[in-house]
């Protein structure tokens, strides 16, 4: 695994599998990186300085790296520095958007594990912690301080986004609303889902490297 390029670009369709974005598992995987190595027939690429992996609205940065594939097709990715930073939309509309010392990414399960000063915002809502695990599949988060359990250390933090103002002012349920009138309280309507081109911004310098 001994040669070197500029601007490696790895592309490779990788319609089994399934991440947040449906449309994103139509989309090639991209890797580009300032200097890299490559075992073609090990299916191994190292990458160094400047390293992007992108495929549809995920996209992950970092100092250096190495991606793996597998003989089903599908690819690991070990990233660390930088810090690492990733993004995806999920399919609500909404943007995922994590940093680390270190990320694993699995594009056959959707897995991202954050290791090291992690932080992971999905929509409003905020973990810090020094190990977590997302699903971009399921959208489904865990934190906690190690990823062998053995270690407890500085604990789990969750920023929770407050009551939108309208829910705060409408009357609560037995206190006069419309179940103490004999109604059934209505339904609240589904807000459409509006997808946006780009990220929000964080107030994090790290995540701009992957906005």
């Amino acid at each position: 695994m001994n040669t070197k390029i500029c601007a490696l670009t790895i592309g490779v369709l990788l319609c089994g599998s399934a991440l947040a974005e449906t449309a994103d598992r139509t989309k090639e995987m991209v890797v580009q990186a300032v200097v890299g190595e490559f075992d073609h027939g090990a299916g191994v690429y190292v990458i160094t300085k400047d390293v992007t992996i992108t495929q549809g609205t995920l996209k992950v940065t970092s100092n250096k790296g190495t991606v793996t594939r597998r003989a089903n097709g599908t690819y690991q990715s070990s990233l660390v520095g930088g810090p690492v930073c990733f993004r995806q939309r999920t399919e609500k509309g909404d943007w995922a958007q994590g940093i680390a010392d270190r990320a694993e990414h699995d594009n056959a399960t959707g897995i991202v594990e954050l290791f090291g000063n992690a932080k992971l915002f999905v929509g409003d809502n905020e973990e810090r912690a020094n190990y977590i695990v997302y699903n971009t599949q399921t959208s489904k988060a865990e934190a906690r301080e190690s990823k062998d359990r053995k270690t407890e250390g500085r604990g789990v933090t969750f920023v929770l986004p407050p009551a939108e103002p309208d829910v705060l002012a409408a009357p609560a349920e037995g206190a006069g609303g419309s179940e103490a009138a004999g109604k059934p309280p209505a339904k609240a309507a589904k807000p459409p889902i509006v997808k946006t081109a780009n990220p929000p911004k964080r107030n994090e310098p790290a995540f701009s490297r992957c906005a």
